[in-house]
């Protein structure tokens, strides 16, 4: 009689995967501090500087004259808006992540 071989988990299971364990709560908590911090910095730097067109172009832009001149047109600026909008809705998004872990940590603590 042949053994019974046990079961694998599925397609694509490797016993060599990593662990998935979290990271440390502090360090966690500073990287998305500092995440946020870029995010709502560079957001409202570059959609402060579109919407008052202040942003100046790095000289390598000047060799093509097109590119320049739309990224100093109304679409230039109107792209560069959405960049910055799209940064700050990040940084939204991460805090969100920030305070939900913080609360989880501190509420969960408290129970005991």
């Amino acid at each position: 009689m042949a053994q019974a071989r046990p079961e694998s988990p599925g397609p694509g299971y490797s016993r060599r995967m990593a662990s998935t364990r979290p990271r440390p709560f502090l360090w966690d908590s500073l990287v998305r501090g500092v995440r946020f911090c870029y995010l709502m910095w560079g957001g409202m730097l570059l959609g402060s500087l579109a919407l008052y067109s202040r942003y100046r172009l790095p000289e390598f832009v000047w060799y093509w004259p097109d590119v320049a001149r739309f990224l100093l047109g109304p679409w230039g600026r109107g792209v560069l808006l959405g960049i910055g909008l799209a940064m700050a809705l990040g940084a939204l998004l991460e805090v969100w992540e920030l305070v939900d872990r913080l609360l989880v940590r501190f509420l969960h603590d408290s129970d005991h």
